[in-house]
């Protein structure tokens, strides 16, 4: 039988990792660390092969997301070791040296949560203003961006200089940290309002192109994502005990702490959940014709030797499409001209929507397409099949034979 938990362990079983009593709330921490950080990190993985393998590569918004995800790792390193210090447990079983060092190490995991947050924003939006080119939406961004760099860092001090300056991170009958919470309320009220504005800035950009409906809805509904961490918010929020964080913090902020690794990292997966489209794009297996239209999105990499690398890149370059820059409803929207991508050996082919394949033109794209060998793509207004010379090359075609007879009555 365990002595610290009564719990019967039959003959060849071991104690449980952890367990839930009246004195010890850890597991909850445990187990919400554990469980965000393997997700995190599986998504940042994700991510990291769909910039290597599809995208263009690392921007500025990928370098300010893997920030993010390095402090979270060294906040949940924090929170786990504070977990076996006594973090989760009551003050009544902890010697007054594992007090000190536990309230140390959660002190510092709350700074790192705060900077985690923040940064996290940060590539939503830097990611929002490396997809776009109009100078508008670039200066309403870095606006967005100035905003939430002031909240974090507004966020970092509140809570660093909490209590008592010379130790803040004394929790524990100090009746400096009384407005604890109400500091908590409003870095978490700021925190909802700036999650809103994220997705009004996706709706921003969307509505003066000139596109149709469903597109702008399913970009709008991707970002969309990043509102369920208001539900994380308000959990953490509504967890965190006043009383007990005076008189027994390190036990009763248990669910408070709980609520802290899931905001952490559903912050950090919501942030990566827009790199997915073209990570699905590029699933089609080919049946049914729709592989070139699919191919299309991307970019083809190319193995083997250097020079049957570049043999391969001319043909796709002969074989691919540029897209007029996407323009504005507005016809005075000033734009900036994009830099030149550095050679990666990537085949920078657009594919045509099938409409404008078959001729049908829906005003969801602004100019004429052009192929990389002619110089006229569309004649009197009639937009050809694209690189089809009349060739059947990955066309669907149906055969029908038939045989007239006849017979005496």
């Amino acid at each position: 039988m365990s002595s610290q938990t009564g719990l019967v362990i039959p003959p060849g079983y071991s104690p449980p990792f952890a367990t839930i009593t009246p004195d010890d709330h850890a597991a909850w921490i445990l187990i919400a660390a554990a469980l965000g950080l393997a997700c995190y990190l599986f998504f940042g993985i994700i991510r990291v092969v769909v910039r290597l393998t599809i995208s263009h590569g690392f921007a500025l918004d990928d370098y300010v997301l893997g920030a993010a995800t390095l402090l979270a790792v060294i906040e949940t390193s924090l929170v786990l070791g504070a977990c076996s210090k006594g973090l989760g447990k009551s003050a009544t079983i902890l010697s007054s040296e594992a007090q000190d060092e536990v309230q140390k190490m959660y002190y510092t995991s709350s700074l790192f949560y705060i900077l985690v947050i923040g940064l996290s924003k940060i590539s939503v939006i830097c990611f929002l203003s490396r997809i776009s080119r109009m100078k508008q939406h670039r200066l309403v961004f870095n606006i967005a961006m100035g905003l939430i760099t002031a909240w974090m860092i507004g966020s970092f001090l509140a809570m660093a200089l909490q209590c008592n300056i010379s130790n803040p991170w004394v929790i524990e009958s100090q009746p400096d940290c009384s407005g604890t919470s109400r500091r908590w309320l409003v870095i978490g009220i700021i925190d909802i309002i700036t999650e809103v504005a994220i997705v009004g800035l996706v709706i921003f950009l969307v509505y003066t192109l000139q596109t149709s409906i469903s597109s702008k809805l399913t970009v709008v509904a991707i970002f969309s994502f990043r509102l369920f961490t208001i539900i994380f918010i308000g959990c953490r929020i509504n967890s965190f005990n006043h009383s007990g964080y005076m008189d027994n913090p390190l036990l009763s902020q248990a669910p408070f702490s709980a609520w802290t690794q899931g905001h952490i990292a559903y912050s950090l997966i919501s942030a990566t959940i827009p790199t997915f489209q073209n990570f699905l794009k590029n699933l089609s297996t080919g049946f049914g014709g729709i592989g070139s239209a699919a191919a299309g999105y991307g970019y083809g990499y190319a193995s083997g030797s250097g020079s049957a690398n570049r043999a391969r890149g001319r043909m796709e370059s002969n074989m691919s499409f540029q897209m007029s820059k996407l323009r504005s409803a507005n016809k005075s929207a000033g734009f900036e001209e994009p830099e030149e991508e550095p050679e990666r050996g990537i085949g920078h082919g657009i594919s045509k929507s099938g409409d404008a394949i078959h001729g049908v033109t829906n005003g969801t794209t602004v100019g004429p397409w052009s192929t990389a060998g002619s110089k006229d793509a569309v004649n009197n207004g009639e937009t050809t099949s694209i690189a089809s010379d009349e060739s059947r090359r990955m066309m669907i075609r149906k055969e029908i034979q038939w045989s007239v007879r006849t017979e005496d009555r």
